[in-house]
């Protein structure tokens, strides 16, 4: 009766650990007041990024976001975590995440940070990051044509000039693959 009593105890515990667990990954997977979760940002007049940052009181950047946010989604597939300040929305950093899918290219990361109030209105910087099943070689003069190398940045990692505040980072994986980092710095 014991050992039942004990298997009971240690079957019921389990079935907590999952049930909360369960209940964990759904919690994080809400919104909450600072983290806002678009699962399929669709076209309209204003991107949806925008629209909810907006929303959530970020006026400053309203305009500066929705470039940003169609820039890196317009006809793709594609979703969205948005990171909402605490406090002060409109005098606060803004940043948003997304997974960029567009035919033809490899699924991409991409990242954008919004900072108000600063000589120019809102400031603004944008990341993508992507796998190739190419060599860098092939990837640069292939997908970034014309782009000048500016020399490495360290030992393994390459540069290309593709704007006066933008580049792009080419890292080896392997000998048959590149991870890209495309970066851009808007004042």
């Amino acid at each position: 009766m014991l050992a039942k009593l004990g298997l009971g105890t240690v079957c019921l515990g389990f079935a907590c650990v999952l049930a909360t667990a369960s209940a964990r990954a759904q919690a994080a997977d809400a919104d909450t007041a600072t983290v806002k979760h678009i699962r399929n940002i669709a076209g309209g007049a204003t991107n949806m990024v925008a629209t909810q940052m907006f929303a959530a009181g970020v006026r400053n950047c309203a305009t500066r976001i929705d470039q940003v946010a169609n820039f890196l989604t317009k006809g793709t597939q594609s979703s969205a975590l948005l990171f909402l300040p605490e406090r002060e929305a409109d005098n606060s950093m803004v940043s948003v995440s997304a997974e960029v899918a567009a035919e033809g290219f490899p699924r991409a990361y991409a990242s954008a940070t919004f900072s108000p109030n600063t000589a120019i209105g809102c400031a603004a910087e944008y990341e993508t990051v992507q796998f190739w099943n190419e060599s860098c070689n092939i990837v640069a003069a292939k997908y970034f044509k014309g782009a000048p190398p500016s020399g490495p940045l360290g030992a393994e990692i390459g540069i290309l000039t593709i704007g006066p505040v933008a580049r792009v980072f080419l890292m080896r994986a392997t000998s048959t693959s590149c991870v890209t980092i495309k970066k851009e710095v808007l004042r």
